[in-house]
């Protein structure tokens, strides 16, 4: 696997990770009007799935189909904050997008994406960021 699909793959699986975060707090959210946006940003982290698959089958390398291992740890988070209130998911939540934030733009440095691949991943950094900034702001509501 050349190091650009391996970026694509590790990205991959850490939207899947951030996935099972988002299945977690949409599970223990209780407020309904927090819901929707949440379960529109889970959306957006399928399509990323989506698109970084595409990528990697369009390189000629499997499809990524699960999380890894960190996958307890994000959504650990989330279920530790759960036993707490509404505030400590979203807290946890921003941590959450703090490190696919961060692995979005590390990924950024990389030269070997297509001019295609890179438009894309700079789209899911900036889901990303929009996704940490609410949970951010959400939790200074709450």
């Amino acid at each position: 696997m050349s190091s650009t699909s391996t970026v694509l793959s590790e990205l991959c699986h850490l939207d899947f990770d951030a996935l099972a975060a988002y299945e977690a707090s949409l599970e223990r959210i209780e407020d309904a009007s927090l819901k929707d946006t949440i379960a529109t940003f889970r959306d957006d982290h399928k399509a990323h799935i989506d698109a970084l698959n595409t990528m990697l089958v369009q390189r000629g390398e499997d499809k990524v189909t699960e999380a890894d291992f960190k996958k307890v740890l994000t959504k650990g988070k989330v279920v530790i904050a759960g036993l707490i209130n509404d505030k400590a998911i979203l807290k946890a939540m921003v941590v959450n997008e703090e490190v696919t934030t961060k692995a979005y733009e590390k990924a950024l440095d990389h030269d070997g994406f297509s001019a295609a691949e890179r438009v894309a991943i700079e789209g899911h950094w900036a889901d990303e960021k929009r996704h940490k900034h609410w949970f951010s702001e959400a939790a200074k509501r709450e």
